[in-house]
């Protein structure tokens, strides 16, 4: 009887093992992005951009950078640019070398930097993490030139309250059916209760019509989703910004 009932245990225990095996596999994965807010000096654009696409891209990718994605502010400061780049593990910032100076030489590096300098007045980074199964991304290949960008500041303590304010939207936005929506949470660099939406578009023109949310909530939909973040959301911001191919690039 006893050894019935301790074949029946790992059995059971089997079981849940499986099943928990089967639950972490179907979880999407959690993946992180470094975001470079760069400003540069009106004066400087035009060389900036050059000096990216010459120097800064080349010398990426001969450190075996896989992925840049740079967008250009077109509602929001003028002279902004965003960089994106996905993170494989934190571990490699251990390397006190960065990936320019790996390419160039550290005297060269030297010399990189000091004329990227005199040519941006301030430059942010901070890293995110998605969060996945509240995203939308049917194509993940594809490329779409317009992002807008929300960014909503959480109050203290109403995170979860706003995870559960995502977890509803999700399901409008999927109904919506938008070309990408990604959703994302700020991990270091600033404020750990912001969150970002990315919402990308084949063009301009569609910022005429509705957003997903819209078309897939209602308006009555969306004044119900947008009353449960009274109390939860001290403050949002949108801006609108363009993907800059040149200075672009991925992997194949």
């Amino acid at each position: 009887m006893r050894l019935r009932s301790l074949a029946l245990m790992a059995a059971a225990v089997g079981v849940a093992v499986t099943a928990s095996a089967r639950l972490v596999a179907q979880q999407p994965a959690v993946q992180a992005s470094s975001v470079t807010v760069v400003q540069v000096r009106p004066e400087a654009v035009d060389a900036w951009r050059d000096f990216q696409a010459k120097q800064t891209v080349p010398a990426l990718k001969k450190a075996g950078i896989t992925q840049r994605d740079v967008w250009e502010s077109i509602y929001g400061p003028a002279g902004q640019y965003r960089i994106v780049q996905p993170i494989v593990k934190y571990a490699d910032r251990d390397n006190p070398q960065g990936p320019v100076a790996r390419a160039l030489g550290e005297a060269a590096a030297r010399t990189y930097n000091e004329a990227l300098r005199k040519m941006q007045a301030s430059a942010v980074t901070t890293t995110i993490t998605s969060i996945a199964d509240v995203s939308y991304n049917p194509n993940p290949t594809a490329i779409y030139p317009v992002l807008v960008l929300t960014r909503y500041h959480v109050a203290p303590g109403r995170a979860a309250d706003f995870r559960a304010y995502l977890d509803e939207r999700a399901a409008a936005v999927k109904k919506g059916q938008p070309k990408r929506d990604l959703v994302s949470r700020v991990a270091f660099g600033g404020d750990n209760n912001e969150f970002r939406i990315a919402s990308f578009e084949s063009n301009f023109a569609a910022l005429d019509g509705e957003s997903a949310l819209q078309r897939g909530a209602g308006a009555e939909g969306v004044a119900k989703l947008t009353a449960k973040m009274i109390g939860v959301v001290l403050s949002t911001d949108r801006t609108v910004w363009r993907h800059v191919e040149a200075l672009s690039f991925a992997s194949k």
